[in-house]
């Protein structure tokens, strides 16, 4: 079967914020791209009620040591199976694996602050786990955290012409409605979540506490930001991201999280961090951009720069395994950058159908629940 061309395979990328710049950024993408996934533990994730990425907040522990041994070795290690939603669907690390296997991309485990550090290979930069955002004191940024987080981003650059950045960090929606608020975006009501409906009302009660604990200037810096009410990924990401875009093209894989760590980087480089941010796009899936209970492109029409936002069409409505046709009820939209790798994959000539085919496999051989 000959190759797509390039244009025919951005036809199954949906470009739903800044559609003319984010089909320019990908078309001038070569090649497979390098893949990092960056985890971290946050206590905000402890809060009843806050995640289903875990089935309880004690097993939302293992989550991000769970999906980076499936990313490496394609099996859990530290627990018996990888992370699923209370309702029965599997994490996205399914997604990614299946996509990242087609490419032939080794992912690197980059460990921002975890709890529960996974058994595999893994770029360690020497954070710490985060504290709950209510208590207004988050984040400890260790010395030289900045630096690392740095050389891991240049490290990932020399690897490939392009980079892509995913995280796995259970309660990491509710951080990143917390920053984007303090940063002055207005994110209530906005922020996507692993919990049907968005639990908004939970989340506005956890970050206004956030806030108010936090007594943050008028505008604070960006390391004041993820100190108060944020969580280690955001910053490791942030700051990898700055600098490998000094390099090539940056994808941050991930939805509204995501949103949150690119109105971050701004706010560093504002504050005369070095960067390219016109080199950044964020690429997530169709369930986040189209989340009837979130909006994705209201958040990023209020960051001070335009960064373009791109959704893979993956659809799992005909799959044949039941936990995927949930995904289309809304119980799992995104995480251990899904759409990131997804959409590398449709890009490279993939077809939805074939990605989906694919995806079915992996779930095919996981261990029973």
């Amino acid at each position: 079967m000959p190759c797509p061309s390039r244009a025919a395979a951005l036809d199954a990328l949906r470009f739903c914020f800044e559609a003319e710049a984010g089909r320019r950024f990908w078309s001038g993408l070569a090649g497979p791209p390098a893949f990092a996934c960056v985890i971290a533990s946050t206590d905000t994730a402890e809060i009843p009620g806050i995640s289903a990425a875990g089935e309880t907040p004690e097993k939302r522990r293992f989550t991000a040591a769970l999906d980076s041994e499936f990313l490496v070795f394609g099996r859990p290690l530290t627990l018996p199976e990888i992370p699923r939603n209370p309702l029965g669907p599997p994490s996205p690390v399914v997604i990614t694996k299946a996509a990242l296997d087609g490419l032939g991309v080794v992912p690197l485990i980059v460990d921002a602050g975890t709890r529960v550090p996974p058994l595999t290979p893994r770029l360690d930069l020497g954070g710490v786990p985060g504290r709950c955002i209510t208590t207004g004191n988050a984040v400890d940024l260790p010395p030289g955290f900045r630096e690392r987080c740095r050389e891991a981003g240049r490290y990932l650059a020399s690897r490939a012409a392009w980079a892509v950045i995913a995280e796995s960090v259970p309660g990491g929606t509710t951080t990143a409605q917390a920053v984007l608020e303090a940063l002055g975006v207005p994110a209530g009501g906005r922020v996507s979540s692993s919990m049907p409906g968005g639990n908004h009302g939970l989340k506005a009660q956890v970050v206004d506490q956030a806030l108010a604990a936090a007594s943050l200037p008028d505008r604070p810096s960006g390391e004041e930001v993820v100190r108060a009410v944020g969580d280690p990924m955001q910053a490791a990401v942030a700051w990898m991201a700055l600098e490998a875009s000094r390099s090539g093209p940056v994808v941050l894989a991930g939805g509204t999280q995501m949103a949150a760590v690119a109105g971050l980087a701004l706010r560093l480089w504002q504050g005369g961090e070095p960067g390219e941010p016109g080199r950044m796009c964020i690429a997530t899936t169709r369930w986040v951009a189209e989340d009837p209970a979130a909006d994705l492109t209201g958040i990023l029409s209020h960051l001070p720069r335009r960064i373009p936002a791109v959704a893979c069409g993956l659809d799992f409505t005909d799959s044949q395994d039941p936990g995927l046709r949930r995904y289309e009820e809304g119980l799992v939209k995104e995480g251990v950058g899904a759409g990131g790798a997804a959409c590398a994959a449709l890009a490279a000539g993939r077809t939805p159908r074939d990605l989906v085919h694919a995806i079915e496999e992996v779930v095919r051989a996981l261990p029973p629940a």
